[in-house]
């Protein structure tokens, strides 16, 4: 038994010299170290939620860019047709009218429902030509504009912000060549 006591002092006398002050020697130091290394966390955590948003919009962008392409030759046709439609012999005939309305109605949806998601149409005509919004199609020679001048619209464009989803595809003018 007499081992045992003797045991428990060595332990008792051990831990004592062992263990760590609880108490730290310099406080003013433990207090900068643990309020820089918390100041330093908060702002990870932050930079981290920062990045989380950024990823989350990119993501969103991305999203609507890929439906944009995917929906764009639909809105291409629905243009198309409203102007087949308009030029047609038989545009008076009250079929035919309803039938546009009902395009245009469509067409109009379409456009809110761009607008609602942030993209914006391209669709210059009587503007200067811009390589970075617009894909040049043809060139037309002509006296009635000053040259790149976007005479014609073939397809619209759209972007999403400063992001070009697909550039409008246009006619622009060309100064007219001198008669030989």
């Amino acid at each position: 038994m007499e081992e045992n006591k003797d045991k428990s002092d060595h332990s008792a006398a051990k831990s004592g010299s062992d263990e760590p002050d609880v108490y730290p020697r310099n406080p003013d130091a433990a207090l900068a170290e643990l309020t820089d290394k918390w100041k330093r966390a908060l702002a990870e955590a932050e930079n981290a939620r920062k990045r989380a948003d950024a990823a989350r919009l990119d993501g969103r962008d991305h999203g609507v860019v890929l439906a944009v392409e995917a929906l764009a030759p639909v809105y291409d046709d629905i243009c198309l047709a409203i102007e087949a439609a308009r030029v047609s012999p038989e545009a008076d005939n009250p079929l035919i009218t309803a039938y546009v309305e009902g395009l245009k109605r469509t067409k109009s949806a379409f456009v809110a429902g761009l607008k609602a998601l942030g993209v914006k149409e391209i669709a210059p005509e009587d503007t200067p030509f811009d390589p970075v919004l617009h894909e040049a199609m043809q060139m037309q020679e002509t006296d009635e504009t000053k040259p790149g001048q976007v005479l014609l619209l073939h397809r619209a464009g759209f972007a999403l912000g400063k992001r070009l989803i697909r550039p409008a595809h246009v006619t622009v003018s060309a100064t007219p060549g001198k008669p030989k």
